[in-house]
C-alpha cells in the first residue's frame, strides 16, 4: 500500500502555502500576494507598491483564504503554513469586477488621448478583470480638474485619480516631504498640493511612475510618444556617480524621456529630477561630424578622412615628443568617459607617449586609496549610525538622500548631518563610543576631514567605513584604471606627474607643448578655470583632440576627431562605491567616426604600439586580466580592491 502519512517539511524558516492549486514554499512574514508572485500567479494591485508599507485601501487584490471565512487583501495578508489560496473563485472575480466598476464610475473616457495609454494598470485591469459592460450611464459623471499643473514638471488630472493613496505614501515613506494631500470625503476626495502651493521636491518626477493610472504625468512627455512606439535601452543615469540604473526611452533618434529600472542596491527605483530631466542634452544636434587637422596653430582647418587625421595627430605628438621628450606631452580625460576609453587613454599616456601628466579633472587629490569606498551604498541600511560631512554629498547624488531616508526612518539608522570642517572628537561625541557599524560620507573636497573622523571613530570601538561622492558618472573609474597622476591602474603607485589645473597652467605657460584630450568640453570648468582653459588651449602647440561637442576645445584644436555621446557608446562606468555597470548605445553615433576605442588603437598604432583591441568588449576583456577587482565585480558587482597599496 502507499505510505500516506504526511511529509514532514524541514525547520528551515518558512511555510508551505498553495496558490490557485500552486505549491510554494516562502519565508514566514511573506505577504499572500508576494507568495503569489513567487508561485507564478498574477494578482492584480492598485495601492500596494514594494517600496511602500501596505495599506490596503485599493481592495482589488482581495482573495479566498482557507484560513478565514471572508476575502482578506493579499498585500496586507501574512501566509501561514499550510494556506490554501484561491484568486479566481467565482466570489473574488465577482469583487474585482465591483471594484473595477465602481472606479469607472467617474472616470473619463481618456484613453486615446491619455500619457499612460498601453501602460496604465486601470486599463489592463479592466480588460483582465473587469465587468463586460456597466450598470451606471456615463453621462453622469463626477467632474474634477484636468490638467492641473502641480509644478514646471508634473501635471495631475484630478478626474483619472482612483485614489489609491500612492503618491501621497511616496511623500511621506519616501522622501519624508509630504507635499501632497487628500482633501474633501467621499466621493468628492481628490488629490492636490498642500494650500495649492507648487511642488518644489528635487524627487516629484517619480510621482508618475507611483501612479498607477494616468492622473499624475509629466509635463515634458505630455502627447510626445505612445510606449509601443518607444525603444527602450537599459543604461546608466549619465548625471551624477551614484550610479542610478535607468531605461533610455527613444523615438525617431531622440529620447524621450528617462525612466526608472529598480536596482535595489543602487536607487531603490527612484531617480532624482536633475537627472531624470536631464535628457534633452543628449539630443542636440550640435555636434562635431567630420575630422579636421590644422598643419600649424591658427592655420586653416582642412576635412581629412579618419585615417588622415590620426597619422596628423601621430605625426604632430612624435614631433614634439622628439623635440622637448615626453614630458612636453600631457593627456586630459574626462568623467564622462567609458572605463574602456579611459583604460586605453592611461595605455597611450603612460606607454606609448612616456608621459606621467595624466588626469581626467582639475583638481589634485593627495592620498587617493580604495579604502574611502568601502562602504556600499545599501550597507548605510546595516549601519548604526552614519555621517555625512556637509551638503555636498546629498547635493552631488541626491538620491543618497532617500537611501539615508530610508535608513533612518525604516531601519533605526541614526544619520549625522555635520559641517565639512568638523572635529573628529566632536564627531565621536555626536555618534558615540563602542561597537558597531559606522558609515562616513564625504565628497572629494572633505576626503582629508572624513578620514581624520574615520580613524577617531574607529580608535573609539566602531567598525569604519567610508564612501566618497566622487565627481561625473565616471569619476571613480578614471581613479581605478589610473588616469590620474601618480597612481596606475589599480592604485599602484606610478611615476608623480601634474595634476590637470597643473596641465593647464603649464599648456597656457608653454611647458607644455601638445596637449591630447578626450571628451575635454565634460571637464567641469567655469569662471577662472575657464579662463585658464581658454589660455591654455591658444597657447598649445599641438591639440589632438577627440570631441563630440563644438565648443572652444573643438575650435583650438590643430588634430579634431569626432567622438560620441555617452548615450552612443557600449561599455561600463563605474559609480562612486565602486559598481561596474554597463552602459549602451540608445541613439546611433551622430558621426561615422570609429567608436573612441577604436580611435585611440589607431593612434597606437600610428605612434608604433600595434595589436590594441578596439571593440569596447576586447578592452574590457583586457580590464579584467589587468585589475582583478574589476573581474570579481563582472556585470554589475563592486570593485573592491582589498589588500590594495594604501
Amino acid at each position: 500500500m502507499p505510505d500516506t502519512r504526511p511529509v514532514e517539511q524541514p525547520e528551515d524558516g518558512r511555510v508551505g502555502v498553495t496558490v490557485d492549486g500552486r505549491a510554494v514554499r516562502v519565508p514566514k512574514g511573506t505577504l499572500v500576494l508576494d507568495a503569489a508572485t513567487q508561485a507564478g500567479v498574477h494578482i492584480p494591485v492598485y495601492c500596494a507598491h514594494p517600496k511602500m508599507d501596505p495599506v490596503a485601501v485599493c481592495r482589488m487584490c482581495l482573495v479566498k483564504l482557507s484560513t478565514s471565512p471572508k476575502l482578506q487583501p493579499a498585500c496586507a495578508t501574512v501566509v501561514s503554513d499550510g494556506m490554501a489560496v484561491e484568486t479566481r473563485a467565482p466570489e473574488v472575480v465577482k469583487e474585482q469586477e465591483g471594484v473595477l466598476e465602481f472606479l469607472l464610475l467617474n472616470h473619463p473616457l481618456d484613453c486615446p488621448v491619455c500619457d499612460r495609454g498601453g501602460e496604465c494598470d486601470l486599463q489592463d485591469f479592466t480588460q483582465r478583470y473587469g465587468p463586460p459592460t456597466s450598470r451606471f450611464p456615463i453621462t453622469e459623471k463626477v467632474h474634477f480638474n484636468k490638467a492641473l499643473r502641480l509644478s514646471d514638471r508634473i501635471e495631475l488630472d484630478q478626474e483619472r485619480c482612483i485614489l489609491c493613496w500612492r503618491c501621497t505614501r511616496y511623500y511621506e515613506e519616501i522622501t519624508g516631504e509630504k507635499e501632497l494631500v487628500l482633501q474633501q470625503r467621499g466621493v468628492h476626495t481628490l488629490v492636490a498640493t498642500f494650500n495649492g502651493q507648487p511642488l518644489t521636491s528635487e524627487f516629484q518626477g517619480n510621482l508618475p511612475e507611483v501612479c498607477p493610472v494616468g492622473a499624475l504625468t509629466h509635463v515634458r512627455y505630455r502627447f510626445v510618444s505612445r510606449p509601443w512606439d518607444l525603444q527602450r535601452t537599459a543604461s546608466i543615469c549619465p548625471e551624477c556617480s551614484y550610479g542610478c540604473n535607468l531605461n533610455v526611452d527613444s523615438r525617431d533618434f531622440e529620447i524621450k524621456r528617462f525612466a526608472s529600472r529598480d536596482n535595489p542596491l543602487v536607487d531603490d527605483m527612484w531617480l532624482c529630477d536633475r537627472g531624470r530631466y536631464s535628457f534633452p542634452r543628449w539630443n542636440s544636434t550640435d555636434r562635431v561630424r567630420r575630422p579636421l587637422v590644422r598643419e600649424a596653430r591658427g592655420g586653416v582647418p582642412v576635412a581629412v578622412t579618419l585615417a588622415g587625421a590620426v597619422a596628423a595627430a601621430a605625426r604632430q605628438l612624435a614631433a614634439v615628443r622628439e623635440e622637448r621628450g615626453p614630458g612636453a606631452i600631457a593627456v586630459l580625460g574626462s568623467p564622462e568617459s567609458t572605463n574602456e576609453e579611459l583604460w586605453l587613454l592611461r595605455r597611450l599616456a603612460r606607454e606609448v607617449l612616456g608621459t606621467p601628466h595624466l588626469d581626467h579633472q582639475l583638481e589634485r587629490f593627495a592620498g587617493l586609496a580604495p579604502a574611502e569606498h568601502d562602504l556600499g551604498i545599501a550597507e548605510t541600511e546595516e549601519c548604526r549610525a552614519v555621517v555625512v560631512l556637509g551638503e555636498e554629498p546629498e547635493h552631488r547624488a541626491p538620491v543618497l538622500r532617500l537611501r539615508l531616508f530610508k535608513a533612518e526612518t525604516k531601519r533605526g539608522v541614526r544619520v549625522h548631518r555635520l559641517p565639512a570642517g568638523t572635529a573628529p572628537a566632536q564627531a565621536v561625541e555626536a555618534v558615540g563610543t563602542g561597537p558597531g557599524l559606522v558609515g562616513v560620507i564625504a565628497d572629494e573636497t572633505a576626503r582629508a576631514g572624513a578620514a581624520e573622523i574615520a580613524a577617531a571613530l574607529a580608535a573609539a570601538g566602531a567598525t569604519v567605513k567610508r564612501l566618497t561622492v566622487t565627481r561625473g558618472p565616471n569619476g571613480r573609474g578614471a581613479k581605478d584604471l589610473g588616469v590620474t597622476p601618480g597612481l596606475d591602474a589599480g592604485y599602484r603607485a606610478a611615476a608623480e606627474g601634474m595634476s590637470g589645473r597643473e596641465i593647464l597652467e603649464a599648456a597656457a605657460a608653454g611647458r607644455v607643448g601638445a596637449l591630447v584630450m578626450l571628451n575635454g568640453a565634460a571637464l567641469a570648468v567655469d569662471g577662472d578655470d575657464r579662463d585658464l582653459l581658454e589660455r591654455a588651449l591658444a597657447s598649445v602647440a599641438v591639440l589632438v583632440a577627440v570631441e563630440s561637442r563644438p565648443g572652444p576645445v573643438a575650435q583650438s584644436a590643430t588634430v579634431l576627431i569626432p567622438g560620441h555621446s555617452l548615450m552612443e557608446k557600449l561599455g561600463t562606468i563605474t559609480s562612486c562605491e565602486g559598481r561596474v555597470q554597463r552602459v549602451r548605445a540608445a541613439l546611433p553615433p551622430a558621426t561615422a567616426t570609429a567608436t573612441e576605442t577604436g580611435v585611440l588603437s589607431m593612434l597606437a598604432g600610428a605612434l608604433g604600439s600595434t595589436g590594441w583591441p578596439s571593440d569596447p568588449i576586447a578592452v574590457h576583456r583586457e580590464i579584467v586580466t589587468a585589475v582583478p577587482a574589476y573581474a570579481q565585480a563582472g556585470n554589475g558587482g563592486r570593485a573592491l580592491f582589498r589588500g590594495a597599496p594604501a
